[in-house]
């Protein structure tokens, strides 16, 4: 390469390179080297060492391609302390120096990269004060591109990062009053009732400081080195570039709030809010120049005095509303403000050139607004309402609620003069939709003027994108990150005008998880005071290193990096799209573009950039670190254990007749091809045969005669295959040992359930079975499912006793309510047993009559298996009681004007025909009175009549401790399997106690509904909610009992099911308890969950099977034993209740069947359901709370 003088002298100044390090060479014998530095290079000298010789080739071409071009000076000498070795000090020419003089192109830089692998770069090797070595196999243990010694992993990384510490001392006067607000004490922040915690203002503050004074960061790329003379340079090892000065960026303004579960995320944001309420966003730097509007004439005084108010983004709204109190009301000094609010104009799209004549577009107007769009997930909008009702007074902040897509969304003008605009996220992405069904509002004076313009347009233009909004609130944001690909709401958002943007979530991705998330899950250990910060160090410690640094087995180091890579993805996605932070967000193919994958996402061998991960987070995460919300708030106790409970007869049954099917399975299809359940192509039905087992540990009737009679006769015929039982002796193929007895064990399972006559009956009727006692004898072969024993408790399913209870409870004052029972009980059990007959091609056995149709045998080699690995049918819908409960929060004025109607109704003569006169004078004395009066004889066996126990242990041991608990304590049930709520929910039918069940099939309506109502009112004593469906952002803290019917496999899950109710609110010590059966599969799965690693767990997160040792556990599954005298004794074979619960005449149950559910629900602006002309939002100068306020009472801090 040839240069001009300019270019010489540039290159002859050594002041313009920085001193890199020092090379190790061999001398060659002939070389004429001395002991003073001289420029220049010595020729490469081999060994015969094939990989030393490799490196010295690579380090030959790249030191002479960068001296070739200009890049690197080098100066050498024979070593003073080592004669036969040569030090060659490396001179560095760096990419942010002489760019006049020289190209640089990014493929040269390699040649950086390679030679830094063998540059020593101590002062003591540069000095030549210390003998040198060879650089070896691994490199030279001074160089910049050696590997870190220590990896820690993602989880360490977000929950050491440190805790905020804002400061009010920013730049901008009126932020800086917002944050000393916030910091100032109690009371500081204007219309917040509610008093913070230090950690929520520190957080709050921390938002306003990023906001409004971003940090100027090292670019992340780089790290700092220091110079083996002294002094600094940048170096970036993925692309090889050397700085001399540093390159800074500036943070993003806004973040991720992400604050643990259960801390007050909500209450945070609103403080945030109204400390910076009125605040005025800035016009974008690239939209600033040249946009001052020129007046058409000279401007009034006010004119132009409120021009420059506006100008300098003066507060002047919230000033003004705190002097209306005092009766100033400044409306002509209002109206002047509103008049010249700042905008400016977006450049419209360069047309394409075209021969054709276009229109020429103008520009968009921008109108700059103080309002914070919050946007939510549907099922929590009801959610912020009522947590702005709590903690926000109502004349504090103008909010605009769009709770719904036939939501009518006003113009930007009106919008423009919101302090909030709260709306779900399936809104946001309707509304910014290109093919949007939405219509542009009319803006006449009369609302169906049929001339107005707007109807006219075709294409739905938002408001939203009129507005350049100061902040946006994404609750729940994680679900807006995408793997690979943006999403819809990512399109949505970026089409809107923001200064400020927020994120929040307590877990912005899967590795990203407060440790919280997992000293929930722990058990309580007795005796331990610390327990908390003991588990806080201990599981911090252990899970430090990444799975590569831990060494683990390398399908599980493999599962761990793919888990990391994902959730690093989510995090780019969340940083590039949502954040948009430079240099990750730098546009593509530009000079500066920065590659988030390959800067962040580990490599394939595990290693992630040292520093760049640690500094990305901790300029964007606000959040506190476990021990230091501790100094400012001790939430109450968390007790967690776990309640081992002996499996009953028909407990033993389900889960035996599983391990059957997978029994006959593996010996039949002698563990090979796709006729094995454990075949890789049977993977989905495997996946949902495992989980019907699950499911089976509460209660299963799923199995049917015909499927067991085929496993039996599929084992036989195999057992009398004598070739079959030769090679098991013999040890060939893949049989094993002990085989073919394992297969007639199986065959006495089935045999067992088939003998079972409550099994049969259970199973061929779908019904929960229950146990009765002193039911009336004249009416109990009619209700019975089975051959009745008259010593014996009765035995019948749910929904058929269900049906006996209504009929008594709404007869109680006749003269003898239990007459009719029997016929009713025939015509119910016919009716069952009939229509059971009609969905089945083959007859279902009446225990009351023979059937002539014997069950004809499946024809597929695997039928015995077909219900095994379907997803069972959902036995209910009903999610609501029925039960009007004696919590129900009516007021005693209610009540007399019932007690007057019913009077009202007598009068008329519409009374049952069998009533008789005194008991309707009792039944009214009794609606009046404040103490029920017990509606049966005590001499009828009626109040004589007991639920004693269930076919299920769980479901007793469940009901025993909601009998004595509900009254005192709200109580929250987790379950798995939408069948599981189905059984608990009529078993609380039948003891009148009231209950809501949280499904993922409910309308986002509903669930909102749900969720206020059990909050707010002592009606619902009982949630039962769908694990699944707890993850994020649900408020629950008025439940202080929680069980999970079932171990839950994922602890993350557990862990924010928990949270739930154990958050900021609580006010009692929460309690839980996790049912399993002793000695079961379900008892092993939970026992291997304890001992599995973090990177175990992400790799079995999605299904059990994907662990190699649940998967063995699952195979080598055994039967439970069958005790002999369990078999012919029924009350050996229940599960009984500790106390036996009344049946008939429960205090409200006649009043069940013409309760309507919906009645005790609080739903949105005070509307019922039924209501179809909900009044889809509201706008009002304050909060709008329809009904909510006077049923909802405060229940704490938020999320």
């Amino acid at each position: 390469m040839s240069f001009t003088t300019p270019h010489v002298e540039f290159l002859n100044d050594l002041d313009n390179y920085l001193p890199l390090g020092t090379l190790i060479l061999p001398l060659d014998p002939s070389s004429s080297l001395g002991n003073q530095f001289e420029e220049s290079y010595p020729e490469a000298v081999y060994s015969g060492d094939l990989d030393r010789d490799h490196q010295a080739r690579e380090l030959h071409r790249s030191v002479w391609a960068l001296l070739c071009l200009g890049w690197l000076r080098a100066f050498a000498r024979k070593h003073p302390q080592a004669p036969e070795q040569i030090q060659v000090r490396v001179y560095v020419l760096p990419a942010d120096v002489g760019g006049k003089y020289m190209e640089r192109t990014d493929k040269h830089w390699d040649h950086l990269k390679k030679l830094m692998k063998y540059i020593d770069t101590s002062s003591e090797r540069w000095r030549g004060t210390q003998p040198l070595k060879l650089p070896d196999k691994e490199g030279n243990h001074s160089t910049l591109e050696h590997r870190p010694e220590n990896q820690d992993s993602l989880f360490y990384i977000f929950n050491t990062l440190p805790s905020p510490t804002p400061s009010s001392a920013v730049s901008c006067p009126v932020s800086s009053h917002a944050i000393s607000c916030l910091l100032g004490g109690l009371n500081e922040v204007p219309g917040l009732r509610t008093n913070l915690y230090a950690y929520q203002r520190r957080s709050a503050a921390m938002m306003i400081r990023r906001e409004v004074q971003p940090m100027r960061t090292l670019d992340p790329r780089f790290e700092e080195f220091e110079c083996p003379t002294g002094g600094k340079y940048y170096y970036d090892r993925t692309s090889g570039l050397v700085f001399r000065s540093p390159r800074f960026y500036e943070e993003a303004k806004g973040g991720i709030l992400a604050e643990t579960m259960g801390l007050g995320k909500t209450l945070i944001c609103m403080a945030a809010i109204l400390a910076t309420k009125g605040h005025w966003p800035s016009v974008p730097p690239q939209y600033s120049v040249e946009q001052r509007h020129t007046r058409s004439r000279v401007g009034s005084l006010m004119d132009m005095a409120a021009a420059a108010a506006n100008r300098e983004r003066i507060p002047w709204r919230s000033y003004l509303q705190r002097m209306s109190p005092m009766g100033e009301e400044f409306g002509n000094c209002r109206g002047i403000l509103e008049r010249n609010v700042p905008s400016y104009t977006v450049p419209a799209p360069e047309a394409r050139r075209s021969r054709r004549p276009t229109n020429v577009q103008s520009g968009k107007v921008i109108r700059l607004s103080t309002a914070t769009l919050i946007i939510v997930p549907q099922n929590l909008l009801s959610h912020w309402r009522s947590e702005i009702a709590a903690h926000i007074n109502n004349d504090a902040l103008q909010i605009y609620y769009v709770d719904s897509k036939e939501s009518v969304m006003p113009p930007a003008r009106e919008l423009q003069l919101c302090d909030v605009v709260l709306m779900s996220k399936s809104r946001l992405e309707e509304e910014m939709s290109l093919n949007s069904n939405l219509k542009n509002p009319c803006t006449c004076a009369e609302a169906e003027n049929s001339r107005c313009s707007a109807h006219s347009i075709t294409s739905y233009s938002s408001p939203l994108a009129d507005l350049h909004f100061l902040r946006i609130i994404v609750d729940e944001g994680h679900d807006f990150s995408s793997f690979g690909r943006k999403n819809n709401a990512v399109f949505a958002l970026q089409k809107l005008q923001v200064e400020r943007r927020w994120i929040v979530s307590g877990t912005p991705s899967s590795g990203l998880l407060g440790i919280e998330a997992s000293t929930a899950t722990c058990e309580t250990l007795s005796g331990v005071d610390d327990r908390d910060s003991l588990l806080v160090k201990d599981i911090l410690e252990r899970r430090r290193r990444s799975g590569i640094e831990l060494q683990l087995e390398s399908s599980v180091q493999k599962s761990a990096l793919l888990q990391e890579r994902k959730d690093l993805e989510k995090l780019g996605s969340i940083v590039v799209d949502f954040l948009d932070l430079h240099p990750w967000s730098n546009t593509k193919g530009g000079n500066d573009a920065a590659s988030w994958k390959q800067y962040i996402i580990p490599n394939d061998d595990g290693v992630r950039k040292p520093k760049s991960l640690a500094n990305v987070l901790e300029s964007l995460v606000v959040r506190h670190r476990v021990q230091d919300v501790e100094k400012d708030i001790k939430l109450p106790l968390l007790h967690n254990r776990t309640v081992y409970l002996e499996p009953k007869w028909h407990d033993k049954l389900s889960l035996n007749l599983f391990c059957m099917n997978l029994a006959v399975n593996a010996v039949t299809s002698e563990r090979v091809d796709q006729d094995y359940m454990f075949h890789p192509r049977n993977r989905v039905s495997l996946n949902q045969l495992i989980t019907n087992l699950r499911f089976s540990g509460f209660y299963w009737t799923a199995f049917t005669k015909e499927e067991v009679t085929k496993s039996i006769e599929l084992s036989r015929k195999y057992l009398e295959n004598k070739d079959g039982l030769e090679r098991e002796e013999e040890g060939s193929g893949n049989l094993r040992k002990g085989d073919c007895e394992f297969l007639q064990r199986a065959i006495r399972v089935g045999e067992a359930a088939l003998r079972s006559p409550s099994w049969t009956a259970f199973s061929a009727a779908h019904e929960l079975g229950l146990y009765i006692d002193e039911f009336p004898q004249n009416a109990r072969k009619a209700w019975s499912l089975t051959e009745d024993a008259p010593e014996a408790p009765l035995i019948v399913g749910a929904s058929q006793i269900a049906k006996a209870q209504s009929y008594v409870d709404t007869h109680l004052y006749v003269s003898d309510p239990a007459s009719g029972l029997g016929a009713l009980g025939k015509s119910t059990m016919n009716k069952l047993w009939s229509s059971l007959q009609s969905k089945s091609t083959k007859a279902v056995k009446n225990p009351h009559h023979d059937t002539p149709n014997p069950p004809s045998p499946p024809k597929h080699r695997d039928a015995h298996l077909s219900t095994s690995i379907q997803k069972p049918a959902t036995l209910g819908k009903r999610t609501v009681s029925r039960t009007k409960s004696i919590h129900s929060p009516k007021k005693a004025t209610d009540e007399r004007a019932d007690a007057s109607t019913a009077h009202d109704t007598a009068s008329k003569g519409e009374l049952m025909p069998n009533r008789h006169p005194s008991a309707l004078k009792s039944a009214l004395k009794s609606s009046l009175s404040t103490q029920p009066v017990d509606p049966i004889d005590r001499s009828s066996i009626l109040s004589r009549t007991r639920l004693s126990g269930t076919a299920s242990a769980k479901l007793s041991y469940l009901l025993d401790r909601i009998i004595v608990l509900h009254k005192s304590e709200k109580i929250l049930i987790f379950y798995e399997g939408d069948n599981i709520a189905f059984y608990i929910a009529q078993a609380l039918e039948l003891l009148g106690i009231q209950f809501l069940i949280y499904t993922g099939s409910l309308s986002a309506l509903r669930k909102s509904a749900y969720i206020t109502t059990f909050n707010a009112t002592e009606t619902f004593r009982v949630l039962l909610m769908d694990v699944h469906q707890a993850a994020h952002g649900l408020h629950i803290a008025t439940a202080s009992r929680v069980f999970f019917v079932n171990p839950v496999w994922q602890p993350t899950v557990e862990a924010q099911a928990i949270k739930r109710a154990h958050r900021i609110g609580q006010q009692r010590p929460v309690y839980v308890e996790t049912l399993v059966l002793k000695d079961t599969l379900e008892d092993l799965m939970l026992k291997r969950r304890k001992n599995m690693s973090a990177q175990e767990h992400h790799k079995a997160e999605k299904s059990l099977l994907d662990d190699d040792i649940m998967q063995q556990l699952i195979k080598a599954a055994d039967f439970i034993p069958l005790l002999p005298e369990e078999a012919d004794d029924i009350r050996k074979q229940m599960a009984p209740l500790q106390k036996p619960q009344r049946l008939f005449g429960r205090l409200n149950r006649g009043e069940a069947e013409s309760h309507d559910p919906d009645k005790d629900l609080i739903f949105p602006d005070g509307m019922q359901v039924s209501n179809r002309k909900r009044k889809a939002s509201t706008m009002d100068n304050g909060i709008s709370r329809g009904s909510l306020a006077s049923k909802q009472k405060k229940v704490g801090f938020g999320i």
